[in-house]
């Protein structure tokens, strides 16, 4: 082994590689440093791409030698201070460090970070070096703001369906020749039938990739100049969260959208354009009524069916899904932890096992209603005045969220609202026919959609029909939601319904036998309809139909005994 001190090179390229001394020139000469050192350089620490305003503890690749590999080499050699750090904080820190770990440090500027007056200069330095990535960030910034004014694109990823175009006055975006038409018919999908999960499903059926990875493929062929940490693409599946933030995006209307979803605007109120929108702003409010209809909001460490739709009987708080472990005996769950922001305390004793309470909440739903044709609602419009007054409402709730948001002076936003409001009045006072929710049914039962639907769908429907199950040990109350005017619309009453011993379902309309007056039953939550299941007649149900099934299974196996050749 060499008696030489082992010494790492770091070379690092900020985003955009301009102005900058390259890679191969940092790494040469910090090569020649280390022979007049009489040093023997072990390797590179070498970040691209990573700006001078990270830590050198978490860049890619300098952070892992000086948290994994610090034993692998003695010195530090840089081309100059501000490869390694561009602030004053940042160098102190790896000059401690150094101390601290008995390594070295030089540069080209020839100072010795070992001596007191070798480190006033670094930092002195550093402060120099603080203060050009002050002015570089400045400049950066006016240059966006610049292009946002006048709809140009800065750069970034390009959302999905549109691509980047350059022309006379810098880039801009339009619909994408390849991608546009998917993103298109992922609009009118979701509208038809409110679903992320049916529309994330479908993009995977098909096979297109998600934007992050359009952008890799693209700049792989050079077709793009758009950087991300990871130019391989990784043949990422669409999730219900990623179909969510494309459906959501105002960009759709072309506007020019910050990251916090605050439009920015012209001096007159007005958004600025950055591309072609690919919907109006009346087909933009048929889509954001779509999307607020069944909102995904994903579960933070669960994969239950039924978080959401399940609540206590006796306080009324959600009841939360506690994830099991296997190896410690531990079974999957539900229970009740009351709602610390209203002051409610934990229930005690609410606790359900879910391996049973999602089967009875099937069984109660599906045995009530699961032999009727499953309807779809669509609220028509006979005039345009609720479209109109859905882009005024839209455009208000947007005002308010960039004024909560400090992107709106409160004067802009009281001219640019009551000027909004005007146009409201303007639009309610003209005569018109009020929209009409219409049911039309889909030539298949609630049970047969039950079945081939996913977990995912099913807890969307719930959610979007408003249908909630309240729980307690002995009996479970189903409020229907929304459905009950589904099945109003099919003329049900309680007693065509057949249902099991187990269910009462209040009449729809109420019927008075000779000699016995109508009564409803007494509802358990105060909803106005419910479905009412006891769990001891559920439990010698699933018993029965248990035992029924183990009998056919035997009886089955004895049939094959009996045809089984000699």
């Amino acid at each position: 082994m060499s008696d030489k001190p082992r010494a790492l090179g770091v070379v690092r390229l900020s985003v955009g590689n301009e102005n900058q001394t390259g890679e191969e020139t940092q790494r040469t000469r910090i090569s020649k440093r280390a022979d007049a050192e009489e040093m023997e350089l072990v390797d590179f620490a070498v970040d691209i791409d990573v700006s001078a305003s990270i830590s050198p503890w978490v860049r890619p690749s300098l952070g892992d030698w000086l948290n994994n590999k610090k034993d692998q080499f003695d010195h530090i050699i840089i081309l100059k201070i501000d490869r390694i750090a561009r602030s004053v904080r940042h160098l102190s820190d790896i000059i401690e460090w150094c101390e601290a770990n008995g390594k070295g440090l030089s540069c080209e500027e020839g100072f010795d970070l070992s001596k007191p007056w070798g480190k006033t200069i670094a930092k002195i330095l550093a402060v120099v070096a603080e203060a050009e990535l002050d002015a570089i960030k400045a400049r950066n910034k006016a240059s966006r703001e610049t292009m946002r004014k006048t709809g140009r694109w800065p750069g970034g990823l390009v959302p999905f369906g549109r691509r980047a175009v350059k022309g006379d006055a810098g880039f801009t975006l339009e619909l994408d020749p390849e991608y546009g038409p998917t993103l298109i018919e992922m609009i009118r999908r979701f509208i038809e039938k409110p679903s992320f999960s049916a529309v994330a499903d479908w993009l995977n059926e098909q096979g297109v990739p998600t934007a992050q990875d359009i952008a890799r493929i693209r700049a792989a062929a050079g077709e793009s100049t758009t950087r991300l940490a990871d130019p391989k693409p990784r043949g990422a599946r669409w999730t219900p969260t990623t179909v969510q933030a494309v459906l959501v995006s105002r960009s759709l209307l072309g506007e020019y959208v910050r990251a916090n979803g605050a439009v920015v605007r012209n001096d007159d109120g007005t958004p600025v354009m950055r591309s072609e929108p690919v919907l109006n702003e009346e087909e933009w409010a048929k889509l954001s009524d779509a999307v607020a209809s069944v909102k995904y909001k994903k579960q933070k460490g669960s994969t239950s069916p039924a978080v959401g739709v399940t609540f206590c009987m006796l306080c009324g708080s959600s009841l939360y899904f506690v994830k099991g472990d296997p190896a410690k005996g531990k079974r999957e769950r539900y229970r009740c932890h009351g709602n610390k922001s209203k002051g409610i305390q934990a229930c005690p004793k609410q606790r359900f096992w879910a391996e049973d309470l999602y089967p009875w909440l099937e069984s109660a739903l599906l045995g009530e209603i699961g032999h009727l044709e499953r309807m779809e609602s669509k609220t028509t419009i006979d005039d345009n005045r609720a479209a109109k007054l859905a882009v005024i409402d839209g455009k208000m709730n947007q005002l308010l969220k960039e004024l909560q948001q400090d992107e709106i002076s409160a004067v802009a936003y009281a001219s640019q609202v009551a000027s909004l409001a005007q146009d409201r009045e303007n639009v309610t006072s003209q005569e018109g026919p009020k929209p009409v929710t219409v049911w039309t049914g889909t030539g298949e039962s609630y049970a047969e959609w039950w079945v081939r639907s996913s977990v995912d769908e099913r807890r969307e429907f719930l959610k979007k029909h408003k249908v909630k199950a309240h729980f307690r040990p002995d009996a479970l109350a189903i409020d229907p939601g929304d459905l009950i005017e589904n099945i109003r619309q099919q003329g049900v009453s309680w007693w065509d319904t057949p249902v099991k011993t187990s269910q009462v379902l209040a009449p729809i309309t109420p019927v008075s036998l000779a000699g016995k007056p109508y009564r409803k039953p007494t509802t358990l939550t105060g909803s106005e309809w419910e479905i009412v299941s006891r769990w001891e007649d559920f439990e010698a149900e699933r018993a029965a139909q248990q035992a029924k099934d183990e009998e056919e299974a035997k009886g089955a196996g004895e049939a094959e005994k009996v045809t089984a050749p000699m």
